[in-house]
């Protein structure tokens, strides 16, 4: 017995190894017709099992001789860009280059004209829904479909993302923003204590911005008033159910729902409270939302969950014939798809800011000159007025043309919300791209990474004085008065976004993510929101939520590093020299470095995980 055991045991992994012999011989003969250099090795690193385990084998792995493992073998964590940024391109003399495995055979790109032509071709180089499966936690949505279906979402989707709306973003952006610092500074502190949570804070901040600007749920922050009451059928209150289910978000993707509802687990409880919480209130918004549709009412400002069910066809008339003949439903988008819709806009709208607000504070407390730039220029355009006075049509403009919207574009090149933006072929399905003049071919059923944070750091696209100038936080180099190596390229700026449901979705992208008057890199070298008609739906309300927050904290206070974990044992900053005070703020900085280069990890976004920089905020008006 033990040895039909042994056989089918041995037969078994004999069949494997000549399947996956095959699949590698088929991957290396397409790859080498491409044109493009190659690097292969044993392992697709984003196979499922490979992506949960990696940690426990690259140890393993590296025990082997160099001549095994080089030079694949620096491509097998899922983060490997943001540990060689560049690097692996330059390393390379080259801009792309397909990494072959048994598996799938995967095409990164670093080369803005090849991206270009990429996001572009939407069709031909389309998302690979596969592995947005896991966000369908609600429904099918915008995020998680192509093609056709993907089209009939974002026409659904995109009415409310318009200029006409923006004003309303502004102001609970503003709002949200005072009451942060409120709840860091009280109304008087001259200086707050020190903050370990700022990224925290900027991810609540940017909770409470969509919540309001998008579903009318204005949420309060701890100092504003008493906790809130639970509604009648709830067990949470509308903030703890969204703000546990995000805090719990992976394992409600990764859990299967028969296992997340009934597992002992504590985090596993958490999890399934808050996903069905949250799921009872966005329905009872959407019924809500159908009882208006059904009376004719109408909601002034920024609506996602009114546009949802408006643009899924529910009308006065549709709902009195779907009352009378189910099956006559006239309904454009199912309920599920419309929650599943609601959801992604949460979950992607608010990270992406909240993850500017965080990093711009702790760059700019690494580089107080830029700091003080951009306090000069927002007292220039701001005045003494108070920000209830600030004016959106007045002011926006001038921010985003300035160092406020200097500081902002140069974050997201440094720390894009991605690192690597995915996209793929067809099986049977090679596509070919003009690079330098020069015909590529890319094969059919690959996978391809555009590589933002290698394409940020690209030389030929950015003004730089060196190669380590561009990993430097420098936000002066977009601004036009700076020397630009005549890299610049003019903007056909066009707002765009007034407009964005009429837009020729087959048509090319000509939508500008910078201000006009400033620094404007080639099309596809920059691409903090994606790019081409796949970007970020809602990266205006991001861009507008970020400049409005930027203004109000740095309009009103300084950032600075905290230097009290490095005093010695009975020192205080009162009694410090200079020389002392500056010593310890180097020592603050690398560390800062140094966590930004090895402690940050991709689970949605790229963030800092694990220690994080404790920054503390001074106000401005009070003199140290």
């Amino acid at each position: 017995m033990v040895s039909y055991v042994l056989v089918a045991f041995v037969g078994l992994a004999v069949a494997y190894s000549v399947h996956t012999y095959r699949c590698f011989a088929t991957n290396l003969a397409v790859a080498k017709q491409s044109g493009f250099p190659i690097i292969a090795g044993p392992i697709y690193n984003f196979n499922t099992f490979w992506l949960v385990t990696h940690r426990l084998w690259l140890p393993l792995f590296k025990r082997l001789p160099k001549a095994w493992i080089e030079p694949w073998i620096e491509f097998m964590t899922p983060d490997w860009v943001w540990t060689k940024l560049y690097d692996a391109f330059r390393d390379r003399d080259v801009d792309a280059f397909i990494l072959v495995s048994p598996g799938r055979n995967t095409l990164d790109v670093a080369d803005a004209e090849a991206i270009n032509q990429i996001t572009t071709r939407r069709n031909d180089f389309p998302k690979p829904i596969e592995i947005y499966r896991s966000v369908d936690i609600f429904g099918k949505n915008v995020v998680s479909t192509e093609g056709q279906i993907w089209r009939h979402h974002r026409k659904i989707t995109s009415p409310p993302f318009t200029e006409r709306n923006n004003h309303l973003v502004w102001q609970e952006s503003l709002h949200q923003a005072q009451e942060m610092m409120t709840g860091w500074m009280g109304t008087s502190d001259a200086v707050s204590k020190s903050l370990y949570d700022v990224s925290d804070q900027a991810m609540r901040l940017s909770l409470h911005v969509i919540s309001r600007a998008g579903f009318g749920q204005r949420l309060t922050w701890p100092h504003e008033e008493p906790d809130q009451i639970v509604p009648e059928g709830h067990t949470l209150t509308y903030k703890d159910a969204l703000q546990n289910l995000l805090e719990n978000v992976i394992t409600v993707m990764l859990t299967p729902r028969w296992l997340l509802a009934n597992s002992p687990l504590k985090l596993h409880k958490v999890a399934q409270e808050s996903f069905v919480e949250w799921g009872k209130y966005m329905r009872e918004m959407y019924h809500t939302k159908r009882d208006e549709v059904a009376s004719g009412e109408t909601r002034e400002g920024m609506d996602l969950m009114g546009a949802l069910v408006k643009g899924a066809g529910i009308t006065p008339e549709s709902l009195e014939k779907s009352k009378a003949d189910p099956s006559q439903s006239t309904q454009l988008l199912t309920d599920d798809e419309i929650l599943g819709n609601a959801f992604v806009f949460i979950l992607a709208g608010h990270e992406t800011a909240a993850n500017t607000i965080h990093f711009s504070a702790l760059f700019l407390a690494m580089n107080p000159a830029s700091q003080r730039h951009l306090q000069a220029d927002l007292d220039s355009i701001l005045g003494d007025r108070p920000s209830s006075e600030w004016d959106y049509d007045e002011d926006m403009s001038k921010l985003f043309a300035g160092m406020c919207g200097a500081v902002m574009n140069e974050q997201l090149r440094l720390i894009p919300p991605v690192v690597g933006i995915p996209k793929s072929t067809a099986k049977d399905s090679p596509q070919g791209l003009q690079i330098g003049g020069k015909h590529y071919t890319v094969p059919g059923d690959c996978y391809l990474t555009l590589e933002t944070a290698a394409v940020h750091r690209n030389p030929k696209y950015w003004p730089h004085t060196s190669d380590e100038d561009l990993l430097e936080f420098r936000p002066e180099r977009w601004l036009l008065d700076n020397d630009t190596n005549g890299l610049s390229t003019k903007a056909q700026h066009n707002d765009g976004y007034a407009s964005e449901e009429d837009l020729d979705f087959d048509g090319p992208d000509k939508r500008a993510d910078t201000a006009a008057s400033m620094f404007t890199p080639k099309k596809g070298a920059y691409i903090p929101f994606s790019d081409g008609y796949r970007s970020c739906l809602g990266r205006r309300f991001a861009q507008i939520e970020i400049l409005a927050v930027l203004a109000v904290v740095f309009k009103n206070f300084t950032v600075e590093l905290d230097i009290s974990g490095f005093l010695a044992e009975g020192e205080t900053e009162e009694s410090m020299s200079e020389e002392r005070r500056q010593a310890l703020w180097q020592k603050a900085k690398d560390k800062a470095n140094y966590l930004l280069r090895n402690g940050m990890m991709t689970v949605i976004t790229i963030q800092m995980r694990g220690e994080k920089v404790p920054l503390r905020f001074r106000r401005r008006e009070v003199k140290k």
